[in-house]
């Protein structure tokens, strides 16, 4: 393994969790958990296969292909993180913010996210260590393909 190829896994993986994050937030405050968290069905290994060229027509190896797999395997895991951490919370929170005149962006981003920041961050972290294995497996598994 070459240290381009590290260098290309990391920032792969940190734009595949940037995006991740921020459509999971804007996905589970949309109450889509129960939609995108079918996607958990699809098991990292298939995922490689396909990407690896198996579906080479369908899916090219590249970076911004990598990124979209990568936000593809990991947007259910993150999703589901974050609806759940909104479920515990305690919505009187919510409602003492609004009665004092706070819009439903500023109760979210000033109340909801800095009390659910600690599930946030973990899932954000797991996010970026599932992409992180997912492009060590491609990898290994391409060098031993390639003739």
């Amino acid at each position: 393994m070459t240290v381009d190829w590290v260098w290309q896994s990391l920032y792969v993986a940190a734009v595949a969790t940037a995006v991740s994050v921020v459509f999971g937030l804007w996905l589970a405050r949309r109450r889509a958990a129960p939609y995108v968290a079918a996607g958990i069905a699809l098991p990292a290994p298939v995922l490689c296969y396909c990407l690896l060229g198996a579906c080479g027509h369908f899916w090219p190896i590249t970076r911004p292909g990598w990124i979209v797999a990568g936000v593809v395997s990991t947007m259910p895991l993150f999703v589901r993180g974050f609806s759940a951490a909104l479920a515990r919370l305690d919505p009187a929170y919510g409602k003492a913010a609004r009665s004092l005149g706070a819009s439903n962006w500023r109760v979210f981003s000033r109340v909801e996210l800095p009390l659910t920041s600690r599930p946030v961050l973990s899932a954000a972290g797991l996010a970026f260590a599932r992409v992180l294995a997912e492009l060590a497996v491609a990898q290994w598994t391409w060098e031993r393909l390639r003739p």
